[in-house]
């Protein structure tokens, strides 16, 4: 799913298990700079051993979220990541892990499917704001308002846009979730984390070919 924001890194993160960001550039060190941040070895990738090295920390108790980051985890070799996922299923209390890689094609994908996966466009920066048309940002902000009995006649105009009505509807949850995100960085009220919650599962089922109208009412209430 793209995003425009990468503010959005820190909450998207310490929701997700594991989550793969592809960040086509800017430096690794600064986004999550409080999470543990591994690098690949002097070889300039990631072997088995090194993996090794963060099961033993995620099999330590935690009694508050930690973030582990991989930065250019893309290098991983197949081994490293043969025993990543085995580090995968049994991870401790509170642990999420976060990919940040260049091209995340060179990823395995038996390591993207149980990854939330986001990607963001080149040039996006910290202070950008996301650029969405007049439409795409009023239908937005009526999803995020609107009532239970609401909700079936607005799914009902997003389900029939033209002429693309799966990416249409894509293009409006994704502006929708960048105003829950600013939302809550302003006001840290948890209600937009709820909403927040609920918007990526259904931007995920209509990625994989949900229904357009079922998913964004069943989703939203």
């Amino acid at each position: 799913m793209q995003l425009n924001n990468p503010e959005s890194i820190p909450t998207v993160a310490s929701k997700a298990g594991f989550a793969i960001f592809e960040i086509p550039e800017g430096d690794f060190a600064d986004i999550l700079p409080k999470a543990y941040h591994a690098k690949p070895n002097s070889k300039g990738y990631y072997a088995k051993e090194d993996i090794d090295e963060l099961s033993k920390l995620v099999q330590s108790k935690q009694q508050s979220d930690l973030i582990i980051v991989l930065e250019d985890a893309e290098t991983m070799n197949e081994n490293a990541a043969n025993t990543f996922l085995k580090t995968l299923e049994e991870p401790g209390d509170h642990i999420h892990f976060v990919f940040l890689v260049r091209n995340d094609a060179e990823i395995l994908p038996t390591i993207k499917s149980r990854a939330h996966n986001y990607y963001f466009p080149k040039h996006s920066k910290i202070a950008d704001k996301p650029d969405i048309d007049a439409e795409t940002l009023k239908l937005a902000k009526e999803l995020i308002s609107a009532t239970p009995q609401q909700l079936p006649k607005l799914a009902d105009i997003i389900a029939k846009s033209k002429p693309d009505a799966r990416s249409k509807a894509l293009k409006i949850i994704d502006a929708a979730i960048q105003l829950l995100y600013k939302s809550y960085f302003v006001t840290g009220n948890n209600a937009y984390l709820t909403k927040l919650d609920k918007l990526l599962a259904v931007s995920e089922a209509i990625s994989a070919n949900g229904h357009i109208k079922l998913q964004l009412v069943a989703g939203m209430l």
